[in-house]
């Protein structure tokens, strides 16, 4: 089960990549923007730009194995392991989610101390849509915070 402090981040607002791997060990990654947590609190959903998604989807395909790493502007981290499950286009709750999720983003940015030159282009720059939907279950949650903590099996 994915614990109550890592729900919360991953409702955001946080900065998201998604991380696969193909046959070869070659890794791929892509930002997300924006993320759902199940009611079961081991499936989670991410939304990823469609025109980044074809690596990480053929990934996807051929083994399964997925990370989420999602921190918040203050280093406050952790990556989720786990099995894909499915992919679908966004819809227009998906996109929604998106755009409430975007501004949120960009408050933090800006309360963080990011000036508005950066935090702007870094959290309302990415075109998001099209986008897809991957949903995942999660196996393992990791502590990712700078420090000693870091690397530390949270569930």
């Amino acid at each position: 089960m994915i614990p109550d402090r890592v729900v919360e981040v991953l409702h955001g607002p946080a900065f998201m990549q998604i991380g696969t791997r193909d046959e070869a060990l070659r890794p791929a990654h892509t930002f997300a923007v924006g993320a759902m947590v199940h009611e079961d609190r081991r499936t989670v959903t991410v939304f990823v730009p469609a025109a980044r998604s074809g690596r990480v989807l053929r990934d996807l395909t051929e083994n399964g194995r997925i990370a989420l790493g999602v921190a918040l502007a203050s280093h406050e981290a952790y990556q989720l392991k786990g099995t894909y499950l499915s992919s679908r286009p966004t819809d227009d709750a998906d996109r929604a989610r998106q755009e409430v999720y975007r501004s949120a983003l960009l408050a933090s940015a800006l309360a963080a101390g990011f000036p508005d030159a950066i935090a702007r282009p870094l959290t309302l720059g990415l075109a998001h849509t099209p986008g897809v939907a991957i949903t995942f279950r999660a196996a393992e949650v990791f502590l990712q915070t700078p420090g000693p903590g870091a690397g530390t099996l949270l569930s």
